[in-house]
């Protein structure tokens, strides 16, 4: 009774907690927010509150992708296909008048009247509802457009999951990324140019709900870790973690592998089509330049890097992958060859020694790996290169890293591939017990729920049953010896 009332206690102690969070995150945001929109904004202020934003809407992405690579245990390379699919269906959805009008009357533009009048506020118009078609009822709108663009996007996800049924491995990534491009190309042809205005696309989606406010992806972000948390620790997730771990052991123990793969399928296609609508809201325009392979590309070293399958680790690796994008900057500026082999000289260092710590800390043996001696001796070699080797007119020439950001990205992946595989915190999730060092050795309320074994009386009295007949043998067994 006193571990029930204890347990209680820490659920709702832990429940204020996360209130107390979100409340302060959404303060945060909101101050940020009018920095950045000040008629004299701080210095950086505006680039910081771009780079939140574009940390939620690729953190939706990242998440939903999480779905079929870490917790189904499938390697998808099209996401980008489903956000594209999303953005242009939001985008045309929720398009200015005034941009309707003015891709109408271009002498360029392959799209037509009958295309052009897809949109939410005529399709409220026709029903009557004049309220909702102001300028102040533009959010709904934009919610109804959204959502519509997510039921498209998880429509291609159903045609995509199909394939999963007879497909593993990598078979079925060459059809993902295959699917993507075919959704991207296609969106040019001529049979698709109608809707997508070709290879111009169109520009006129409003910013409001991304560029310029923080609180739509931020909320649509909690809304997905929220929908993907409850996913993973229901029946749903375990049975999928299951598929994940080994298809013919879960498939023997009764579970449908063609629902469970096809419905990971829908739900993450749906979360990327949200995304694509915030990300085509956030750029203020649709083209297909805007989701080539490289947005999946992000999403899967934020994946690999921050942990495959836990939330967490994804929201990590999307923070330090748009921190890169974002402030990388300094990475692709013209430098001397000199300063450049010290630049790698210095991050052989930081990595050597990064090796060290963490095998350290984990009290991996042996603490020095090999490859530490060889990241450190190139570490050496370029610094003093670096430093005695200027008088050579070839270190004085400059060097410009064009793709230097993208390039990091690669040695970190591979680094994180080869130290720490499972990525920087594994499968594992950020709780409040972790936070108070406090291990949990009673199931929760909903895994209680789950597993009827726990809530099943007969079962239990029989299993105490036998417990106590186990302890009379043994004391019996006792007294005789």
């Amino acid at each position: 009774m006193a571990a029930d009332v204890g347990v209680k206690n820490k659920d709702a102690r832990n429940t204020l907690l996360g209130f107390l969070g979100i409340a302060a995150l959404v303060l945060v945001l909101l101050f940020v927010q009018s920095l950045a929109t000040a008629e004299d904004p701080l210095r950086g202020v505006a680039k910081f509150n771009g780079a939140l934003t574009l940390f939620a809407i690729w953190g939706i992405a990242a998440v939903s992708l999480n779905l079929i690579n870490g917790t189904l245990g499938i390697l998808s390379l099209g996401h980008h296909g489903f956000m594209l699919i999303g953005g242009y269906a939001t985008g045309l959805l929720i398009l200015s008048e005034d941009a309707r009008n003015r891709i109408l009357v271009s002498g360029r533009s392959t799209m037509t009247e009958r295309t052009l009048g897809l949109s939410v506020h005529s399709w409220f118009e026709s029903l009557g509802l004049d309220a909702l078609t102001t300028d102040d009822t533009l959010w709904l709108r934009y919610l109804v457009a959204i959502v519509v663009g997510g039921l498209v996007a998880a429509f291609a996800g159903l045609i995509v999951g199909i394939p999963s049924l007879r497909l593993r491995g990598d078979y079925l990534a060459i059809v993902t990324f295959g699917f993507g491009e075919i959704i991207r190309l296609s969106a040019s042809t001529r049979l698709f140019a109608p809707l997508t205005n070709g290879a111009l696309g169109f520009p006129g989606v409003p910013q409001r709900f991304a560029s310029d406010q923080l609180l739509w992806p931020f909320g649509l972000l909690a809304l997905t870790v929220f929908v993907m948390a409850k996913l993973k620790y229901s029946s749903y997730g375990r049975a999928m973690e299951a598929i994940r771990e080994d298809e013919i052991a879960a498939e023997a123990m009764g579970i449908n592998l063609a629902y469970h793969k096809v419905l990971g399928f829908v739900i993450a296609a749906f979360f990327a089509g949200v995304a694509g609508g915030l990300w085509v809201s956030w750029l203020g325009g649709v083209r297909l330049d805007f989701f080539l392979f490289q947005l999946t590309f992000f999403f899967l070293v934020a994946i690999s890097v921050g942990g495959t399958g836990s939330i967490t680790g994804v929201l990590l690796g999307t923070a330090l992958v748009v921190f890169i994008r974002q402030y990388g900057d300094p990475l692709e500026q013209s430098y001397a060859v000199s300063t450049w082999a010290q630049l790698v000289g210095v991050v052989f260092l930081i990595a050597a020694g990064a090796v060290i710590v963490y095998r350290s800390a984990r009290r991996v043996r042996p603490r020095v790996h090999p490859v530490v001696y060889l990241l450190g001796t190139a570490a050496l070699v370029a610094i003093l290169l670096g430093l005695v080797a200027p008088s050579f007119d070839f270190w004085q020439e400059t060097f410009r890293g064009f793709g230097m950001r993208a390039i990091f990205l690669s040695v970190l992946l591979i680094v994180i591939m080869i130290f720490r595989p499972s990525g920087i915190v594994g499968r594992s999730e950020f709780s409040w017990a972790w936070v108070f060092g406090e291990r949990r050795d009673q199931p929760t309320e909903e895994e209680r729920a789950q597993d009827a074994w726990l809530t099943n009386p007969e079962l239990q009295r029989r299993l105490a049953g036998d417990e106590e007949n186990l302890h009379s043998i043994d004391g019996d067994s006792k007294g005789e010896s």
